[in-house]
Order: structure tokens, then C-alpha cells, then sequence
């Protein structure tokens, strides 16, 4: 599991991605299962000590096949992950 972000939000919103996890991910032919969690940001909003009980919700998408991927592409995986989270995030 990775947390491509790598940080809590200051605001909530998705973030830009780190390569690691998608070199990771090429390199070992393996799919990336999108995994979004909604309300965690009220949970405990960074520069925070107070954590706070709140409901949240989570989305588990299709895998997304690295096959056809090179690192010279992990760009375009990042952006289909992204796209994959945030219509999960946004769904109703």
C-alpha cells in the first residue's frame, strides 16, 4: 500500500502524486488497485494534534494494469490513477 501524496492535505483536496509507488508498480508488472478514502481530512487536519471521531468512507476501484507502462511513461499512470481517485472521490 502507498499513500502516492505522501502527506496529509492542508485543505483536503487531492494533491500532486510522488513517482515512487508507480516505479514500483511497473517495475513489479503489478496492477494498482485505487483506494479512496472520503473524511479522513475532518478526522485529524494536518498541523493538527486533536483527532477527532468522524465516518469514513471507502471506495475501492478497479484495477488499473501497469502492463504497457515504462518509466519513461509513469507519468500517464499517475494521471490515470489521479483521474480513478478523483471521480471516486467525487462520486455521490
Amino acid at each position: 500500500m502507498i499513500f502516492p501524496e505522501g502527506t496529509r492535505s492542508l485543505d483536503g483536496m487531492l494533491k500532486p502524486f510522488k513517482k515512487g509507488g508507480f516505479v514500483m508498480a511497473i517495475e513489479a508488472g503489478i496492477p494498482i488497485v485505487p483506494v479512496a478514502l472520503r473524511g479522513t481530512f475532518d478526522i485529524m487536519p494536518k498541523n493538527r494534534l486533536m483527532i477527532r471521531p468522524r465516518d469514513v468512507t471507502m471506495t475501492i476501484g478497479e484495477p488499473i494494469a501497469t502492463t504497457g507502462y515504462r518509466i519513461h511513461t509513469k507519468e500517464a499512470l499517475m494521471d490515470e490513477v489521479r483521474n480513478a481517485l478523483y471521480r471516486q472521490l467525487t462520486a455521490a
